[in-house]
């Protein structure tokens, strides 16, 4: 049998969704009946100082050796980094995502991608002229249920589908929860119902 392949990931942010997909990330790929690939957090890189990034590694039980960068230039210049998990606020994303492909890193960029379509575009454009792999990170595509309707759909069985309502939101007041000034609820930063 051949070695997996290594998939050498940089994380850029060191927040709560940051946590959980580098804890999710490094599990032995064998629990998920995975043999050709596996992965390993190469570097970490947090915008608020090097001590977040080297406390974010520990907290994680990140493997030793991952280096930790204060600054997300310095993660991104990285030789032993291939993609870059880009777990950001979404107001940043684009030009987070945008640094990533400067220099030549395949990006997986958290949800919401951006905070509109013309950056969507524009990400996409630069990804495929330099031939960088991009994708937003919405795990639920790829539950097995997602995948089964999908099938479903393709072969026909639900017939023509017309329309689609689906209930995306908390449940929380998010207000009364973190306040008025939280990303999720600020427009400065890309807030809202539809931003994020």
């Amino acid at each position: 049998m051949s070695s997996p392949y290594t998939v050498r990931w940089g994380i850029m942010a060191t927040g709560m969704i940051a946590d959980l997909f580098v804890k999710d990330l490094i599990l032995d790929p064998s629990t998920r009946d995975v043999s050709d690939v596996k992965h390993e957090v190469k570097a970490v890189a947090s915008s608020s100082s090097i001590d977040r990034a080297k406390k974010f590694l520990q907290e994680c039980k990140v493997p030793e050796g991952a280096a930790a960068y204060g600054s997300y230039d310095e993660l991104v210049k990285d030789k032993n980094v291939d993609i870059i998990y880009v777990a950001t606020p979404h107001s940043h994303h684009y030009q987070n995502v945008m640094l990533c492909f400067e220099h030549g890193k395949h990006v997986l960029c958290e949800k919401a991608f951006t905070v509109n379509a013309a950056q969507t575009k524009k990400l996409v454009e630069v990804a495929k002229a330099k031939n960088l792999f991009l994708m937003e990170a919405v795990w639920t595509r790829f539950f097995p249920l997602s995948i089964q309707i999908r099938k479903f759909i393709e072969d026909g069985n639900l017939g023509a589908v017309h329309r689609v309502i689906a209930d995306t939101s908390f449940g929380d007041d998010i207000e009364k929860k973190y306040g008025t000034s939280h990303r999720m609820v600020n427009m400065e930063l890309a807030g809202g119902c539809l931003l994020d």
